[in-house]
Parts: structure tokens; sequence; C-alpha cells
């Protein structure tokens, strides 16, 4: 007998279970697919919310860093209104005299010293400025500006003015140093009594 035939003849018997094992396999096979393409999505998204999440946590750290730099600077802000821009009439002489006495300290003598005040609208501050002459060697201006510079009394230089050189042999020169400070209002009074005239804000 031809066993070909034969398969052939009871087809019937097993072609049903046949075709169910291959329906089987195909189905397996797409839920295999699926679970694979929806396995490699998880992951993906997983992937990206870890991204998204430093990213978060990181931003979050610099909004940390930035208001503790706030805090910082608003108590920086307040410790420097009260102590280095008290009220005119606190600071104005211990200003004046500290500029005067770093400028002798150097070995120069200020002379023929002008006095300006000014408002100033964006900080509610008032700047006050003294120009003074000086006259000395290069280095005693050298040691004059450090020492301004370095003063603990908040001293502003806005600058220095070459006013003339003496005769050859002299190697000492003349210059106006100009220093300013805030303070935290306008003492009208004591302004009227140096003689001090008031500059308005948008000279």
């Amino acid at each position: 007998m031809n066993p070909r035939g034969a398969w052939l003849r009871l087809w019937y018997a097993w072609a049903p279970a046949a075709a169910l094992v291959a329906l089987n396999v195909v189905w397996l096979a797409g839920v295999r697919s699926a679970f694979l393409g929806r396995g490699s999505a998880l992951a993906q998204q997983v992937t990206a919310a870890q991204s998204e999440v430093a990213r978060l946590e990181g931003q979050d750290r610099q909004l940390e860093h930035a208001a503790q730099a706030l805090a910082d600077l608003r108590e920086n802000l307040g410790t420097l209104r009260a102590q280095q821009m008290a009220p005119m009439r606190d600071r104005l002489v211990p200003f004046l005299n500290d500029v005067v006495r770093r400028a002798e300290a150097s070995g120069l003598r200020p002379d023929r010293i002008t006095y300006s005040v000014k408002r100033d609208t964006k900080s509610g501050l008032v700047y006050f400025s003294a120009h003074f002459d000086v006259k000395g060697s290069y280095e005693q201006i050298r040691r004059c500006v450090f020492a301004l510079e370095t003063s603990p009394q908040f001293i502003l230089l806005e600058g220095l003015t070459l006013r003339g050189v003496d005769a050859a042999t002299s190697l000492d020169v003349g210059v106006q140093l100009g220093v300013g400070t805030y303070f935290a209002d306008l003492d009208e009074g004591l302004m009227k009594q140096l003689g001090v005239q008031e500059v308005p804000s948008g000279a």
C-alpha cells in the first residue's frame, strides 16, 4: 500500500488538526511579535521618562540654587544698606575722615575739596561725591588709590584726572581724585551746612 495514498484518503482525519496547529503557530507568532513590539515601546517610554525625570531634577536643583543665591543677595543687600549705606548724618563724617586719612597716610595732602550730591531714582539711595586735588609722586598716588579702593567705608573711585606736571627737576604730579559713596537718605540740613547743592537726577 502506498502510504502517501493512505494519507490522502484519510485527509479528513488529519487535515483539521493540521490546520489547527498551523493557526496556533501563526497566532503564537503574532502574539510574540506583538509582545516584543510592546516591550520595545515600553522600554523606549521608560528611557524617555527617565531622561525627563533627570531633566526635571536638574531644573529643580538649579531653582534651589537660584533661590538660595537670591536669599543671600537680599541678605547682603540688607547688610549693605544697614552698615555701609546708613543715613547720611551717621556716616558722612566718618566717610570724609577716612578719605582724608588714607590720602595723608599715602603722603598726600588733599586740597580744594568740592562736593556734590544726587538722588538715585532707581535704587532710592543718595549718591555723594567728593573731588580734591593732591600733588605727589606716582608711587604716592598709586598707594592712595589702593588705600581708597580697600577702604571698609564703601568708597567708589570715580576717576583720576591729571592736573599738571611740575618742572623737569621734580617728579611730582598734580591730580584730581574723585570719590563717591551711597547713603540711605539725603540730609538736606547737613548739606546746607556744607554748602552742597543737590544735582538734579537727570544731570
